[in-house]
């Protein structure tokens, strides 16, 4: 993404130097459990009067969405999110996965004095903050593919020669997961749909068991 802005002409140091303060920068980071990222900007003259301080969130795009009540239109103006929107991003994102992009939305919300705590980073306990839960607006949707190298789909195909089942685990949205599995070979096109081929972590966990702890371990 950082790529991109400077293909266009912008210069992202300069936007850093001028927004981040890097002594005492609020930066909530990426973990899988999380699926997002979140970093408060500074000396945002658009932000609320008074306080020029603006949440910045980037994430899987299937949750991060779901955290916005409005998006920016194609002129830059602020709309109320609605069904008919909801449903055409959910199009979108379908559309991405199907082609083996990770779909990354883009994010943010201008945040008042004390909001969710004087940093901002209540509920401390808590994994995803307050503040990073609603009311974002949704600046767009990324599609980004990592290319498969090409060796990869053949050494799949000789490993399963050799009478080696394949499978691949990822953080992936299940449908780009699919997409790139078939690419590798390491499922065929109609076994996209078969539910004991392809299937996401929490019903894996079900079937397992679920997870057990040993000694403060998972």
């Amino acid at each position: 993404m950082v790529e991109l802005l400077e293909r266009c002409g912008t210069d992202s140091e300069g936007l850093k130097k001028k927004h981040l303060d890097a002594q005492n920068m609020i930066r909530f980071p990426f973990s899988s459990k999380r699926k997002r990222m979140s970093t408060i900007l500074d000396n945002v003259a658009e932000a609320k009067p008074g306080y020029n301080k603006r949440l910045m969130v980037k994430g899987a795009s299937e949750i991060v969405k779901n955290c916005c009540s409005k998006y920016l239109d194609e002129n830059g103006n602020v709309q109320t999110m609605n069904d008919g929107m909801k449903q055409n991003l959910d199009t979108i994102i379908n559309e991405y996965a199907k082609q083996a992009l990770r779909t990354i939305c883009l994010a943010y919300k201008d945040i008042s004095p004390n909001e969710c705590g004087p940093t901002h980073e209540l509920p401390e306990s808590e994994e995803v903050k307050d503040i990073e839960k609603t009311d974002l607006t949704l600046i767009c949707i990324f599609g980004i593919m990592d290319i498969v190298r090409q060796e990869v789909p053949g050494a799949v195909l000789q490993i399963q020669r050799a009478g080696v089942t394949v499978r691949m685990v990822t953080g992936d949205n299940l449908i780009t997961a699919k997409a790139i599995a078939v690419i590798c070979n390491i499922i065929k096109p109609e076994q996209l749909d078969d539910e004991r081929i392809c299937l996401e972590g929490p019903e894996f966990y079900d079937r397992m068991g679920g997870l057990i702890e040993k000694n403060g371990v998972e």
